[in-house]
């Protein structure tokens, strides 16, 4: 029996990540015999539960904001399938492993196997700066990063958009600015979709008043620049619709693709 490395990259993220993980090929349902308990290994955030499957076009992949994919830990079972419906996968298990160096130089790693332990939990961490940094060697102090419980479980969900119904709802302010454009005619009974209402473009500063956060989240496109995502002003998850950023110049993050999960999580938990 051989096992295979495979080395895949998630596009439709926010952003690329690398991805690790191994399949037999010999048995699409293959049972791991891993360990995978979940224990929790930093104090004060329970590991991250939420949990959601990717499908779009003929896919269907089980994701988590803890970083473990395609396998569904309840059933110690594959959960990547293609065609989508008949009960046959691909991968058996991922995960995102991401590594780098400490303003000591010291390699870090932050990876799981299997979910048998937990190195990522949901949420992002303080940005309480203040302390030295040099941009030539490419450390910055953000200072101690810390998060607190109701903030990891606050963001313990997936955001999900599709860009068709991005451009609608463009299309039916614009329209409903416009007077020379009746929307209860070009869009009849048409609200604004939970997505857009729900969509996390700023921190929700109620969380947490000890320490401070990032104010912006996820991307979002600022119709009149205040800096608040509000979808009555006409903001909304920052789909490029009318092509103003060049990705080959530009490091501005968008979103891509026809749909899109976004989530945030972070390596601390504490």
């Amino acid at each position: 029996m051989r096992k295979y490395l495979i080395l895949l990259f998630v596009v439709n993220f926010l952003s690329s990540n690398a991805i690790l993980a191994w399949n037999d090929p010999t048995n699409s349902g293959s049972k791991s015999k891993m360990n995978n308990s979940v224990t929790l290994r930093a104090a004060n955030c329970t590991p991250a539960t939420g949990k959601k499957f990717l499908e779009f076009n003929n896919v269907s992949a089980l994701i988590e904001t803890g970083g473990s994919m395609w396998q569904d830990r309840s059933r110690n079972d594959a959960a990547y399938e293609v065609p989508k419906g008949s009960n046959e996968t691909v991968i058996y298990a991922g995960a995102l492993w991401m590594g780098g160096t400490d303003p000591n130089n010291q390699l870090r790693i932050a990876a799981l196997t299997f979910r048998s332990g937990n190195d990522f939990w949901a949420g992002p961490l303080s940005v309480d700066g203040g302390g030295s940094f040099d941009v030539n060697q490419g450390t910055l102090d953000w200072g101690f990063a810390d998060i607190s419980p109701e903030v990891c479980m606050e963001y313990d969900n997936f955001y999900i958009t599709e860009r068709q119904e991005i451009e609608l709802f463009n299309a039916w302010y614009e329209c409903s600015n416009d007077p020379n454009c009746d929307a209860s005619i070009e869009y009849p009974d048409y609200s604004t979709p939970s997505s857009i209402l729900q969509w996390p473009g700023n921190f929700n500063v109620d969380l947490d008043y000890t320490q401070s956060y990032d104010f912006n989240l996820a991307p979002f496109y600022d119709r009149n620049n205040d800096g608040i995502y509000n979808p009555a002003d006409g903001d909304y998850p920052w789909y490029d619709l009318t092509n103003q950023i060049d990705c080959r110049t530009s490091r501005r993050v968008t979103l891509y693709g026809d749909y899109n999960m976004w989530w945030v999580f972070n390596d601390k938990g504490n």
